[in-house]
């Protein structure tokens, strides 16, 4: 007996995304930002939960299972280091660049001289690259791979009591909705923060350089986070004091700002998945109304149509894949 193939693909991409997304906390992507045991213990328990998340294919498939999660967690590794190794430098760059210009603080809702689309850039090429690992996973072993003796049986009972196409369908709708709500909740607001923050000075202390009695030269330490990520970086900034680092900001407008976007995107998901498509703009043009007065400051408009147009972007994105897919069952 072998499994719908279709149904085997949105199921890699659901575990990949709960992997990622859900299983990842913080404390394990700051972890992975670092050098040393930290990082080493980070990325482990990363791919830790990508393994888990792939044990029911070694469940399902047996020894073509085992192999796909092997695969599959191995080049995962590989990719998340990569793609954070990356980060770190240009996000440190473009702090260390910004500091030699004798940047000031930009306003809280602005990008910022030292803004940067590359770490956004990233993030979106490393998930590519994961599904693509995915599919090619899914092509060499899973696709057309019969189930296990135990497994085919018990799936064989559960379908000798329905309809098996109307199973099947339920099943693939199921998890769609359960992939949209993971990219529109948590995988579009970290883009989106990764985006229009690429990086906040989380902490700071200023210091004298060496040789440097009069502190005309200075010696700056911060933590750069970049989206869920945090990295430690240095410079020295020559013949002028560097500026105090800025103030944490409060978290409220952060929380109610996500907030928002999270309800934008999954409004604009359920109408395209409906056929409501004219009802979208209703909702942008909602946003844009309440934030009319402030669009007079061009600081707060780029940094505000940056985060609505990529932010629409994953919604409508995500939709039409969903859609695409369910229209293959």
């Amino acid at each position: 007996m072998t499994a719908d193939p279709l149904l085997v693909l949105v199921w890699l991409v659901v575990a990949h995304l709960v992997a990622d997304f859900v299983l990842q906390t913080d404390s394990i992507a700051a972890d992975k930002v670092n050098r040393g045991r930290r990082a080493v213990r980070g990325l482990s328990l990363h791919v830790a939960g990508v393994f888990i998340c792939l044990v029911p294919f070694i469940a399902a498939f047996g020894a073509p299972g085992l192999v796909a999660a092997v695969v599959i967690s191995a080049a995962h590794a590989a990719i998340d280091r990569f793609k954070v190794v990356l980060t770190r430098r240009v996000e440190a760059r473009a702090v260390l660049d910004a500091r030699a210009a004798n940047e000031a603080p930009p306003p809280e809702a602005s990008l910022g001289t030292a803004w940067t689309f590359v770490p956004a850039a990233l993030f979106a090429l490393d998930q590519v690259a994961h599904v693509l690992v995915l599919a090619v996973v899914w092509l060499a072993w899973l696709a057309t791979a019969p189930l296990t003796e135990p497994f085919g049986s018990a799936v064989t009972e559960v379908l000798s009591r329905w309809d098996p196409t109307a199973v099947h369908r339920a099943v693939t709708v199921a998890l769609v909705v359960v992939a949209l709500a993971i990219v529109n909740i948590r995988t579009a607001s970290f883009f989106v923060a990764t985006l229009v923050h690429p990086r906040e000075t989380i902490t700071g202390e200023e210091e004298p350089a060496t040789g440097s009695p009069d502190a005309a030269s200075t010696r700056s330490a911060w933590t750069v986070r970049v989206g869920r990520l945090q990295a430690r970086a240095e410079g020295v900034t020559v013949g002028h004091p560097a500026h105090p680092p800025r103030p944490p900001r409060s978290t409220s407008p952060a929380r109610v700002g996500a907030t928002i976007g999270v309800l934008e995107r999954l409004l604009i998901v359920a109408f395209m998945m409906t056929g409501a498509q004219a009802a979208v703009g209703f909702v942008v043009a909602a946003k844009t109304i309440a934030r009319f007065r402030q669009l007079d400051d061009r600081h707060f408009a780029e940094y505000y149509l940056l985060g609505t147009l990529a932010s629409v972007s994953v919604a409508l994105g995500s939709a039409l894949i969903a859609s695409a897919t369910l229209a293959a069952t």
